[in-house]
Formats: structure tokens, sequence, C-alpha cells
């Protein structure tokens, strides 16, 4: 194998404005989020508790589907191939409360829409792309996507009715225009407007997001930012010469999959998801989202990770160190 594919000890990293972006190795192929980087008023966090503590979860739900449709006016063009939904270098985050909203709507188990429609895969840290986060990611294809349409709009992740309005509110587009992989979105192309009421709904929407996000992975790896050191993994990756492999992001998630089975952390993690498919289980994670007191130190470490892991045999351990910008503090 040739190691000159492999650059350093990781993988290139892009960045995309104020997203935090991951990308592939230097043949090009790389991937960014369509998620914002963590930036949310207090405000907006307070109005996002308002309604998880005074509404049940039908009507947490429908409050968010009343707020993707408020005032939006974006419309996709005509020949808009819908990229962002099939596009593998396009990174979706899924938090488990998209999956338990469309458990709701397609009367369908929380488990049997992981399986379908996500897996565990990573994304580079903006601020060293040495580390890489764990994450629930959509499978691209969607297979939720119908020739150019999507089959669930009204339900759909909460990451893709973000795309591209809350993008253009933090002044994104013109990285994202210049950037290769999203060069072509036809949505990026023409003014997008966005009007106060719409501006303000956004930016409730990502507060809910960040609240939802925290508490899934918390649910599901213990923490909020499950933050891996890359190095060991770029090794093995080297090292494994029965694969023509490019040190691509595909060759990482392929063997952080080997070692989550082995170690028998993705059956933790599954057992987790399998309590969603009760109506109990939705309903105590729905209750912890309320519970501001949990809820404000793990959104402090989804922004500030606590700490990093990394392959040790065939399990991921825990470091002394934590994961500050701009570099990694040994403790």
């Amino acid at each position: 194998m040739n190691n000159k594919s492999f650059q350093g000890d990781h993988i290139d990293s892009a960045k995309v404005g104020a997203a935090k972006g991951t990308a592939g190795p230097a043949n090009g192929t790389g991937s960014e989020r369509l998620r914002p980087a963590f930036k949310i008023i207090k405000e907006n966090l307070t109005q996002c508790l308002f309604w998880a503590e005074n509404a049940g979860m039908e009507r947490y739900f429908q409050h968010q589907a009343e707020l993707a449709q408020k005032e939006c006016n974006l419309r996709c063009p005509e020949d808009c191939s819908a990229p962002g939904c099939w596009m593998a270098e396009v990174i979706v985050e899924v938090s488990l409360f998209d999956l338990i909203r469309l458990s709701l709507v397609l009367n369908t188990p929380v488990s049997s829409l992981f399986f379908q429609h996500c897996f565990i895969g990573l994304e580079n840290l903006e601020i060293n792309s040495r580390y890489q986060r764990l994450l629930i990611k959509l499978k691209k294809p969607c297979n939720f996507l119908q020739k150019a349409h999507c089959r669930v709009h009204g339900s759909k992740p909460l990451n893709c009715i973000l795309f591209p309005e809350y993008h253009q509110l933090k002044g994104m587009i013109p990285d994202l225009v210049n950037n290769p992989i999203f060069k072509g979105f036809p949505c990026l192309k023409a003014e997008i407007k966005v009007s106060q009421a719409r501006s303000n709904a956004l930016e409730t929407l990502r507060g809910m997001s960040c609240r939802e996000e925290a508490l899934s992975n918390h649910f599901i790896f213990d923490t909020p930012s499950f933050i891996i050191d890359s190095k060991p993994l770029t090794k093995l990756l080297k090292q494994d010469q029965s694969k023509d492999l490019s040190g691509s992001m595909q060759d990482y998630e392929q063997l952080v999959s080997v070692v989550l089975k082995s170690s028998g952390f993705f059956e933790g993690i599954m057992n987790s998801i399998y309590q969603l498919d009760t109506r109990l289980g939705k309903e105590s994670l729905f209750e912890k989202l309320k519970d501001d007191a949990l809820m404000k130190p793990l959104l402090e470490k989804l922004n500030r990770p606590e700490a990093i892991y990394r392959l040790k045999g065939n399990r991921f351990i825990r470091l002394k160190r934590t994961l500050q910008p701009p570099e990694v503090i040994f403790m």
C-alpha cells in the first residue's frame, strides 16, 4: 500500500465558515457538515427549555414542525438533484430525537429506523483534525429520498431543516459556494431571503437541535462528545497490507466499527436504542430533555469536550487529557 495517501497522523480537515467540517484525504474526496458550529444565545436556549417543560412529547415535536414551516419561502430549484441527500461527502448528524419523531410519524420502532437509515460514523474536529468525534450519521444516499423529493419532509432531521437558511443567517453561504463539495448546490446560487420571524424560528430550532444532540450522545456514548485520537487508527491502517486503503473517512469508520463491535461497545449502544422502542423509553428520554440541571453541563461538554479516547488493544480507553481550542491539554 502507498502510505503517501495518508497525511501524517491524521486525515486532512476542511472548514466551511463557522461550520464544523470534516474532509477526507488529499485526493479531493472530502466531507462537510450541514450543521453550523454551536453558537446559541441564552434566550434561545431558555425558549427551548420552556417548550420542553411545558409540552408533552407530541406537542413538542408538533411545535418543531410549526417552526420549520414558519414563513419558509425557500423552494428547491427545479433542477436540484438533492445533492445533500445522496452525497456521502455531506455529513448529516442525526439525534435520537430525530429518530423518535420519525418513529411516531411512521409507526416504526426507533431501532429499525436506526438500522435502516443510520450508522455510527466519524467527523474530524475543526480545531485539530487528528481528533475525530463519534456520531450518528445519516446513510447516503438517504433512504427517504424518492427521486429528488424527501418522503418525510415534514418530519426530517433538524439538521436537514436548518440547511441552507440558517447558514445564510450566519454568513456562511460565500464559503460554502467556494467549497468544491457545495459548489454545485442550486439553492446556494441565488440570495436566500430570511424574514425576522423565520430567523427567530430557525434560531429556536438550532437551540433545540443542540439540546437534543447533547442528550442523545450522552445517552448512547455516555458523553456528549466522544472524541477519538486517530493516531493509533492511522497506524493500523498503514500496517494493513491486505487492502488497498486510501486513508479515507470510510476506511477509518470501518475500522472503528470493527472495534466497537468486538469490544461490546456497539452492543451497549444498541441496548440503549432498543429502550426507545417502547413508549416508556421515549418519554423517559424526553423527560431528561426538560432537566436544565442535567442539560447545562451536557451542552458545555458538547461544545468543549471533556475527554479523549484512544484505541488500546480492541477497545477505546479514556485518557487523562482534555480537548480545548486551540490545542490538546494534558492533565
